[in-house]
């Protein structure tokens, strides 16, 4: 998908950041929707796990390792068939893409609400 439609990989991480960024400013609701897919047990303690967890998506170093372990183990135990480097697969370019997208269009938007709309009236 992302050699032949880096568009929808752009597309997909724009969601991802939106809804990481409304995960952490409505973290006990995030912790009842996480609750339902995780092993806590129940949804404080679900929220106790995610409370001081940045849900924005990054590639830091300890979520790059984060996702080697997952990978690690899916292809340990058959869930996946082929190995491949993180690092490689990981693209940083569609999430700063993805970021820089959403600030354009929240400058835009806040920067065009304060502008007159000149194709209305002209002045002199």
């Amino acid at each position: 998908m992302a050699e032949k439609h880096p568009e929808l990989v752009v597309t997909f991480m724009k969601g991802m950041i939106k809804v990481g960024r409304w995960a952490n400013e409505h973290k006990h609701a995030a912790a009842a929707i996480l609750d339902r897919q995780t092993f806590y047990l129940d949804v404080e303690d679900t929220y106790r796990g995610i409370k001081e967890i940045d849900m924005v998506p990054n590639l830091s170093a300890q979520n790059l390792v984060s996702v080697e372990i997952g990978k690690d183990f899916m292809l340990s135990h058959g869930y996946i068939k082929n190995n491949f480097d993180v690092h490689k697969w990981a693209a940083p370019e569609f999430l700063e893409q993805a970021a820089k997208e959403l600030l354009n269009e929240r400058w835009e938007k806040l920067t065009g609400d304060k502008l007159p709309d000149l194709s209305v009236a002209r002045i002199g």
